[in-house]
């Protein structure tokens, strides 16, 4: 699966008209994005496939897949910084690293809701639920009726 994404949301999604060049090889980067997407969180690929399909997830993956890939093509010498007297610039780290890649908040977001545990997990204490009774006293919960 080529993933959700096509060259249209990639231009749709850009602050300019992509050049066909660009297009053409954003078309590329959407597959390795969607690689990318679902080499980290594999839940992804069940998710989209999934009857019935759940079109504000398919949106949020066609988002991210779309940052990924602009992220690339707006910075495709990985300049972090630039300066003018006596020319300097500084590379970005992410792009000598792969250029390519899903952010933290990014894998948050896609595995959001997926039912698979990232190994933390929230215990809540009992007698939280006010709403069905009350503390009578700090060891007796009366229920309400």
């Amino acid at each position: 699966m080529a993933g959700p994404a096509d060259v249209t949301d990639l231009n749709d999604r850009s602050l300019r008209t992509l050049t066909n060049q660009e297009k053409s090889v954003g078309a590329v980067l959407l597959e390795d994005a969607f690689t990318v997407i679902t080499a980290r969180v594999p839940s992804v690929a069940d998710r989209l496939a999934a009857t019935p399909a759940d079109t504000a997830f398919n949106a949020l993956v066609v988002q991210i897949q779309c940052a990924m890939v602009l992220r690339v093509l707006n910075n495709p010498d990985g300049k972090l910084e630039e300066q003018s007297d006596d020319y300097r610039y500084r590379l970005d780290a992410a792009v000598s690293t792969g250029a390519l890649y899903l952010s933290d908040a990014e894998a948050n977001l896609l595995s959001a809701g997926d039912g698979a545990s990232d190994g933390a997990f929230t215990i809540r204490p009992a007698g939280q639920r006010r709403e069905n009774g009350w503390w009578v006293t700090p060891d007796l919960w009366e229920p309400s009726l």
